[in-house]
């Protein structure tokens, strides 16, 4: 199985490599309005991105006074973000790699964002991304979710997050709100904003 999960890993990175030869979809080099709102409604702190693709998240949220983590696992990506943001005169600590592998033992986070991450991941990954962010994330801190939503009839499929996947939180996080949208009108998405609990470790 770790083998498998290997394989998977590999032809997920070549093929994010692929996409940012050119500019995946994905990469829209515009900060949703749900984070902007976040950032309009809360005083700056640490911010970790999960998926920081070509850092357009990670600069708005430096420009707005956050100090800014960022990871992503294609090395394109964050050759693109370490390069508009240095022409930016923005300073951010980008990371080449898999968020399921990586840690940061001296930093706890007011806000973790994941853009279209978790819901690319399987079953065993996504219980490891689930306690990393409950440690990760800072007493009272925020986690600003995107994802795409599965519906009934894919309950086969692997991609994307149903309810089952947003209760998992329940046990650490508790959710603020929910706005069920779409994305380009032809897949379902949410977006969701849970905070931790205060007495979570």
């Amino acid at each position: 199985m770790p083998f498998l999960r290997g394989i998977k890993h590999l032809k997920q990175r070549l093929y994010l490599e692929w996409r940012y030869l050119g500019r995946p979809p994905w990469d829209t080099g515009v900060s949703p309005p749900e984070l902007m709102d976040f950032i309009a409604s809360n005083p700056p702190g640490r911010a970790l991105d999960i998926g920081c693709g070509s850092g357009t998240n990670v600069g708005t949220l430096a420009r707005a006074g956050w100090e800014v983590y960022g990871v992503d696992l294609s090395c394109l990506a964050v050759w693109r973000a370490r390069r508009k943001l240095r022409a930016q005169g923005i300073s951010a600590n980008l990371y080449l790699g898999n968020v399921l592998n990586l840690s940061f033992p001296e930093a706890t986070f007011d806000l973790i964002l994941d853009i279209g991450c978790y819901h690319q991941l399987g079953a065993i990954e996504r219980q490891g991304y689930r306690e990393r962010v409950q440690s990760w994330l800072a007493k009272g801190g925020y986690f600003l979710w995107y994802a795409h939503f599965r519906s009934t009839a894919e309950k086969r499929s692997t991609h994307g997050i149903d309810d089952a996947d947003i209760n998992a939180w329940n046990s650490v996080l508790h959710l603020i709100w929910r706005k069920d949208t779409w994305e380009g009108n032809r897949r379902p998405a949410v977006w969701l904003l849970f905070q931790k609990k205060l007495g979570v470790p």
